[in-house]
């Protein structure tokens, strides 16, 4: 019940955070060109510096079979999200299978961990996030586009998060850490992930006129697949990791069970899809994981 009162609170407050955004957008204080910039601070600086950060720690072998084991349960929920959103989507709902695939793990899931069980669990977040670009410039390009020729692995290899592990896992592995004012600065520029993030997500909600977002069926759809049946499906099937590695099973239930990826709306403009309702679904589905996760986290505490 603790964690779950803890995990309310983060969302709570960060929910504060995304308000400043909201009315920010709303006041034209900041506009889409704002937005689109600061998204870019997030993805280049913030987010690999706080996976960065996570790594400088000691190391031990139970630690890196962690890391290992963490990846691999990333790449099987990825794996398994694509099957469900192929039963449960129509062909031509592209935007909805991409939005039910892809949760918001850099976004929301960074702060949420943090919040939760300290910036040291972020260490095994960052899998989760490297397979998420792995599976988003794959899959995802395949079923915006409708076709595989979009598919480039120049973006899956130049993509900052991806080089942030493996920067993150030598700093990690090497006896010598970097010197300290190296890490506090890079520790000083991750400290902005949570609210460049939620700023972000703010703005994103003020683009979508509330009243249509709250009337839209697909929205409400894809979240609740999103937000009900996979945490559901991933309650059951990470039972079966031992409690050895309860702390890796929370990270990834945390992580998988965040709203639709921000990604959805930016995907649908380069290919040409639904704008808007990539939007809403990722608005909707942030507003709604206020009460969603709480629970989620409750659950597992009750059945682990």
């Amino acid at each position: 019940m603790e964690s779950a009162v803890t995990i309310f609170n983060q969302i709570l407050k960060m929910f504060l955070m995304m308000s400043v955004g909201f009315l920010l957008y709303r006041k034209k204080t900041i506009n889409d060109d704002t937005t689109a910039r600061l998204s870019n601070i997030l993805l280049m600086v913030a987010t690999p510096c706080t996976i960065i950060t996570s790594f400088n720690q000691t190391y031990t072998p139970e630690k890196l079979q962690g890391l290992i084991l963490a990846f691999g349960l990333s790449l099987a929920v990825y794996a398994a999200n694509i099957m469900i959103a192929g039963v449960l989507c129509k062909r031509e709902e592209r935007v909805e299978k991409f939005a039910l695939v892809f949760s918001n793990a850099g976004f929301l899931g960074i702060p949420l961990v943090t919040g939760l069980l300290g910036i040291e669990a972020v260490f095994y977040l960052s899998p989760f996030i490297v397979c998420f670009y792995l599976y988003a410039w794959t899959y995802g390009v395949i079923v915006m586009s409708g076709t595989r020729e979009g598919v480039t692995f120049k973006k899956i290899l130049t993509n900052p998060c991806i080089w942030a592990m493996v920067v993150g896992v030598l700093v990690f592995l090497l006896p010598q850490k970097p010197p300290v004012p190296v890490m506090e600065a890079v520790a000083s520029l991750g400290s902005m992930n949570t609210p460049l993030a939620m700023l972000v997500l703010g703005a994103y909600l003020a683009k979508s006129p509330l009243i249509h977002m709250f009337k839209n069926i697909a929205a409400y759809r894809i979240s609740v697949y999103r937000l009900v049946l996979i945490p559901a499906f991933l309650l059951a099937a990470l039972s079966l990791i031992p409690d050895v590695f309860a702390t890796i099973r929370t990270v990834i239930l945390v992580s998988a069970c965040a709203p639709s990826a921000a990604l959805a709306p930016v995907f649908a403009q380069m290919f040409h899809r639904d704008i808007s309702l990539g939007a809403e679904i990722v608005s909707l589905s942030t507003i709604l994981c206020l009460f969603t996760l709480p629970v989620v986290i409750m659950l597992s505490e009750m059945i682990w």
